[in-house]
């Protein structure tokens, strides 16, 4: 009986997700997740994508472009006549000295992370309200860098520093949950923000050292993996988290409690 219980709370047969930045490492995880749990995946990315499976869908979109954003979610409304989950996922980072930082880079990160957030929600908003819809989850990654500065004492020299505008693009994605989840509300579309610490990258792991030195900075001593997220991302995408609204689930391995 109990059992049956939880598998209803996190039944994600035949729902319709998409999430941004499908190809990335933690994209591709969330689909794998997604499509382990029976729900119809739809990544959107401007990379190619590996992933194969029967309930996966693969879509070339760059989402600092409206219209192209706006063929794409008009499309799956009209296939499936419903969108239960959108991740926006998708993000772009500089890692040049800021003193530095060209208007081009600037550009590219606040088009990537605030502007393709927007241009999705925008998006889906317009044709849920056309349609009458009744309800969908939305959830914005984050970062802990949306909400402390990086300790610049754990990078080399000439290390890859997080950067002022992913930070500052980070900050402003909380904002903009807190902003929707109101003004959303009374469309039965829940907005709400989850937040990673750093991440180990199985694709082109960091240096020894610095997995040492950050590892010492938090409490749970080491790096988060994509598989820490899955029990943040699957509640906020559940209809188990309908009174959670514009809230941001930190997930960093206690680093944002020092």
């Amino acid at each position: 009986m109990i059992n049956q219980k939880i598998d209803k709370l996190f039944n994600f047969k035949e729902k319709i997700i998409i999430v941004t930045g499908s190809s990335g490492q933690i994209g591709s995880s969330f689909c794998k997740l997604f499509l382990d749990m029976g729900a119809i995946v739809y990544g959107f990315d401007k990379g190619s994508s590996r992933l194969k499976h029967k309930n996966y869908t693969y879509r070339k979109v760059d989402i600092t472009k409206k219209k192209i954003v706006e063929k794409n979610i008009n499309l799956l409304i009209k296939n499936h006549q419903k969108i239960d989950v959108i991740i926006n996922n998708a993000g772009f980072s500089v890692f040049t000295k800021f003193y530095e930082r060209t208007n081009r880079e600037l550009d590219k990160t606040i088009n990537v992370n605030i502007k393709g957030t927007l241009n999705i929600i925008n998006s889906y908003v317009k044709v849920h309200k056309e349609k009458k819809l009744k309800k969908c989850n939305i959830i914005n990654i984050g970062s802990i860098y949306g909400i402390i500065s990086p300790d610049f004492r754990i990078y080399e020299k000439n290390g890859n520093y997080n950067s002022e505008i992913y930070g500052a693009t980070k900050a402003s994605i909380i904002q903009l949950t807190k902003y929707y989840s109101v003004i959303l509300s009374p469309l039965n579309i829940n907005v709400n923000c989850l937040s990673p610490g750093g991440l180990y990258n199985h694709q082109k792991p960091q240096k020894r050292s610095f997995i040492k030195k950050y590892s010492l900075r938090v409490p749970k001593a080491r790096m988060a993996n994509s598989e820490d997220l899955y029990t943040g991302i699957l509640f906020l995408a559940s209809s188990n988290s309908s009174y959670v609204s514009g809230q941001n689930i930190v997930i960093d391995g206690g680093l944002s409690s020092w």
